[in-house]
Parts: C-alpha cells; structure tokens; sequence
C-alpha cells in the first residue's frame, strides 16, 4: 500500500491537478498580435515596417525579437486551434516546472506536491504569450548549471556544447531574455572558480560563447537594444506587470518559496555558493517586476528539491514517515487534499476572474469587430491600449496594440489621459479625424469615471453603435441608429433608471433584445432585461432570461444574485437563499460582494416561511 501511494498514486494524482491548473480558456490581450505577427512571418517573411498600426505606417516595426515564438504559437494554432495552443502550453509549463523532478527521482512522490504549489502560484503568468517559452528555456538552463555540478567530466562536457545552442535558441524565442541565462552560468563559473578550476579553460570558452549568443539572431545587437530601451523608457510604467508588486502580495504567494529554499539550503549545504547567488539574483530580479516573479518559483523550487537530496535530516524524516503504515497513507491523503483545495481555488478565481473557465477561446473583441465589418465602417479608428492585439488579429489598423516601447511614453501617456480629458481627446481626435472607436471597457468597469466611454457617452457628436459584455463601439454620426437607453456603465452597474415610462421602456427592451441576439453567448443585456422585467412582475419573461444566461456562463455568479433578487420579489425566500449560497460559491474567493443586512434579511424570511 505504501509503496504504490510512494510510486504512482501521489504521483499520478499531482499530474491530474497539474492538468486542471493548465487547463483553460485561450486568450490574452497579447496573444492576438503574436498570433497575428507569427502568421506574417510565415507568410511573408521578416517584418520590416510596421504593419499593424496606421499612425506607425512606413515606421520601423521594433518588435522582433519574439519571432521564432510567435512563429510558433501561430503554427500551433492555425493547426490545432485553442486545442493546439492548449497543448503547447501544457507542454511548456510541463517542461519549465517538470525538469526539476529529475534531480531527485526517490523522492519523486513528495516533490510533485512541491511542484503543484509552484506552479498554482505561478498560475497568473502562465498566459499564451513567448513568456512561456522563456520559462521552459530558464528551467532547462538551472537544471543544466546542477547538473554540471554533479556530474562527472565527459558529461560536463556536453553540458558545455548543449548550453550556448540552447541559449541561441531562447535568444530567438524571446530575445535578450536569454541573458538570464547568462547570469544563471555567471553563478556557476564563480562556484567553480573559488573550488575547482580543473575546468577552468572550458568554462570561460562557454561564458564567451553564450556572451554572443543574443546578437545569433534576425534582429542581431537590436535584441539587446530593444531590452534595454524596455527598461529604461518609461512606457513601461504604464504596464502593471512591469511594476514591482505589493510587498503584502508578494511575501503571500513568494514568501513559501524563499522559505523552503533557505531552509532546505541550510541542510543540504551543496554547491552553497552557486545556489545562494542564484537564489538572491533572481530574488532581486523577482522584486523589480512581477513579469519576473515565476523565475524566483521556479529557481525556489528547483533550489527546495535539489539540496533536500542532500539533506541527511529530510530524507531520515520520509524514510521514518515511510514505516508508519498506518500514518504515511493518512499524512499522503490529507496532503494531496489540502493541495487540490489549494489548487481549485486559486485557479477557479483566476479563470473566472479572466473569463478564462473551460476550454476554447476568449474573443472579447469579436463582436465589436463583427459589427464594423458589417457595417463597412471606415477611416481612422481609435482603440484604447487592451483592445488592440485582437483588433489588429482581425484585421483592423489600430491606433495602439500591446506594444508599448514601438510607440512610445508620450504616445502612451496621451491615450490614456484621452480616456478622462475631454481636451486631450478633442486633440487627438483633431489630429487623426477618428470616425469610429473601439473600447475594451470591461477590464475597466469598475472605475468613475469609466474612461472613454463616459467621455463619448456626454459627446453629441459621437453615438453608441454596438455594445456587449466586454467592448462598446462608438460611431461620429449626426443621424443614423444608435443605441440610446443603455450605456456601457448602465449595463455593468445593472442601473435601471429613477424613472421609465412605456415607450422607453420598449425603446430599452428593443435594444437589450438587440444585444443579446448579436452577441448571444453575452450575458449582461440577459441580466438587465430580467432585472427591468422583475421589477414590472414579468416574473416569467425574467426567469427565462436568467435560465437562458445560466447555459450561456453557467460559473457568473451575477446571474445567481439575479435570481436571488427575482425570488426575494416573488416572495420565495427559501429559494432566495439557496440562490445566495449558489452566488458565493460561484464567486470563488474574490469575486462576491454582497450587503450583508440582504443575506440577513433572507435568512430570518426563509426560517419565518419553514
């Protein structure tokens, strides 16, 4: 029994979980470009000028340093679809947090639960962008650096040959990332300076070759130029991932890591000084963005497993825990399911949170782009920053993308105050003579005011023409159709207005029912409607709209509030509560925020009814 718990069950039961954290919904405000940028690659070669923006039109197009991953992703893609790119990125996320089991395959059972709690915690940055493919190579590269350090002369050898290959590679994959690279052999050869230099020639000749393998590439020394202007330009401000993040933060989900590094290499004591230089470098680096966070996981991960083989004290521990027939399966059972709490958790609010639960494909954008192509609107479009990458995927010149360093702070800076300042956006509408806008409201909703739209919303000259979930479409017209009851801040905040005679009120169902058939798998026109519909005692029309929302997004516990509200109005209160806990449960740990004095109020009426 103990054996089979040791050597697959765990094991087996820590892959499954690895699966599920791995398991969801294609799609990132990124993922688009590099989608679109690796199918121009394939089709027409190096990109020379900038072919998605029409204010960069005849610029230098900077960013092609990712190429051989976006190259990549779009194969994947255009071949499998979100199955293809679903199963590259298993395999990447595999490989970045996998290798490490290698290094002590006994204790295999105990360090795959080691690994679940890496890579859960590293679940935000595990997006479809290069970034995976930086992850997969950086892990490789730590491992090759131990492996070294263990093994004897002719496989050290081969580490030699294998790493400045492996570095062109990665310099390719994501440009002067690789330097991480570097810096990890930096470690390595200071180790092997101040104790064994019987390798001392082959290791400088390797330090030499992988000092050159960033310029092996297209882009050459732009590789390590573009880098650099990254980090010293100050668009990169206007980035959240760019930025360190809250100490409070940080210490709950990196915390554990610099833990069982410090105290798994305080009793192991191997290789002390590569591992306490690699440990504290990449420590840094972890504290000067949070892109860069995952890399300290995976180094506190790596580092964990790598010195406890060495331990003499955690080994005598599993090997005693072992004996304990009846203890070990108990201890092996409540571990795996405290992990897999853990685990659901952390990734339902994630996936739920990003509107990435299940499989396929999130597409906020498409409904807008449907529309304008439909429509055959033409001339200068403005897109805010998110609403770009998919934009330009579908074929429009965008205003701005997910690059930030091609366009620049000033640029930058402008766009977004455009969102808040009636007078910047009057003089970037001067300049460019926008006819239609796009915004990607939604990652935004719960700002005052709501950037652009309340802007465009005040603005006679502009009409709202096509609004879903996620994205509004704004059109510079003094006639024609609009929409003219609902606002993207009315159909977010659910607000139905003070007052409402019948011919408005059709007016507003005619333009809900509008929405919904547009974009059908939308919920929030669904929600609104029932909400109107309940409080004029339609109970009927409103619940079918609910149920209908509940089998488009089954998981958005708004539309169980809905229900809620519906049965407190109907006065069924038992049922109202059964909603309120169906609503919490669906909101995971982060999304519910209800008025505690209304769940109050259920409970004392459901108990009054029983």
């Amino acid at each position: 029994m103990i054996d089979r718990i040791r050597h697959w069950r765990l094991p087996a039961a820590c892959a499954m979980l690895f699966l599920y954290i791995c398991a969801f919904k294609v799609g990132n405000t990124d993922f688009w470009w590099h989608i679109k940028a690796g199918q121009l690659l394939r089709e027409s070669g190096w990109i020379t000028l900038d072919p998605f923006s029409y204010v960069r039109a005849d610029q230098v197009y900077l960013a092609t340093h990712e190429w051989l991953a976006q190259v990549l992703l779009s194969l994947f893609y255009d071949v499998g679809g979100w199955a293809g790119v679903t199963v590259l990125r298993i395999v990447l996320i595999a490989v970045a947090f996998g290798i490490s089991l290698q290094i002590h395959r006994k204790n295999l059972w105990i360090n795959s639960l080691l690994v679940i709690l890496a890579v859960v915690n590293a679940r935000p940055a595990l997006t479809d962008r290069p970034q995976l493919f930086t992850f997969a190579m950086f892990s490789l590269v730590l491992f090759l650096c131990i492996s070294y350090l263990e093994f004897g002369k002719i496989l050290r050898r081969k580490i030699l040959l294998i790493l400045p290959v492996l570095l062109i590679v990665w310099s390719n994959l994501h440009g002067a990332a690789s330097l991480i690279g570097i810096a990890l052999f930096g470690a390595l050869y200071v180790q092997e300076l101040l104790s064994d230099r019987s390798q001392l020639k082959s290791l400088s000749l390797c330090l030499i070759a992988l000092f050159i393998t960033p310029l092996i590439a297209p882009g050459g020394i732009s590789n390590v130029t573009y880098l650099f202007d990254l980090l010293t330009e100050k668009s990169a401000g206007f980035i959240t991932e760019w930025q360190p993040g809250p100490w409070g933060w940080y210490l709950k989900h990196m915390g554990i890591f610099w833990v069982t590094a410090f105290v798994s290499l305080w009793s192991g004591r191997r290789n002390v000084l590569f591992s306490v230089l690699t440990l504290l470098g990449i420590g840094y680096l972890s504290r000067t963005a949070q892109r860069h966070e995952i890399l300290f996981i995976i180094t506190g991960l790596t580092l964990t497993i790598y010195q406890l083989r060495y331990s003499a004290q955690w080994n005598a521990f599993l090997e005693y825990l072992q004996t304990k027939r009846a203890l070990f399966p108990i201890v092996s059972i409540v571990a795996i399911f405290c992990i897999g709490f853990y685990t659901h958790v952390r990734a339902y609010d994630i996936n739920r949170n990003d509107n990435l639960y299940g499989f396929g494909v999130f597409e906020p954008l498409r409904g807008a782009s449907e529309y304008i192509h439909s429509e055959h609107l033409s001339g200068n479009m403005f897109n805010n920053y998110n609403a770009g990458g998919e934009l330009l995927f579908r074929d429009h010149s965008v205003f701005l993308d997910g690059r930030n360093l091609d366009y620049g702070y000033d640029y930058m800076l402008r766009a977004i105050n455009a969102g808040v300042d009636p007078d910047t956006w009057n003089g970037l509408e001067k300049e460019y003579n926008f006819t239609h806008a796009v915004i990607y409201y939604n990652l935004q909703a719960q700002m005052d005011p709501l950037p652009y739209t309340d802007l465009l919303d005040a603005d006679p000259q502009w009409k709202l023409v096509y609004l879903d979930d996620w994205a509004a479409v704004y059109r510079k017209i003094s006639e024609g159709r609009a929409i003219s009851t609902v606002t993207p801040k009315s159909l977010e905040n659910q607000d139905i207005p003070p007052e409402m005679h019948q011919q408005y009120f059709q007016k507003m169902q005619s333009e809900l029912n509008d929405m919904i058939r547009v974009r059908p798998d939308a919920v929030k026109a669904r929600i609104y409607l029932a909400k109107l519909y309940t409080a004029i005692q339609a109970y009927s029309e409103a619940e079918v709209l609910l149920n209908d929302a509940l089998s488009v997004q089954p998981n958005n516990f708004k539309i169980y509030l809905g229900l809620m509200k519906l049965r407190m109005e109907q006065g069924r209160w038992d049922d109202a509560l059964v909603y309120v806990k169906k609503a919490k449960r669906k909101a995971g740990f982060s999304g519910l925020s209800i008025n505690e004095d209304v769940i109050n109020q259920i409970r004392s009426r459901a108990k009054s009814d029983i």
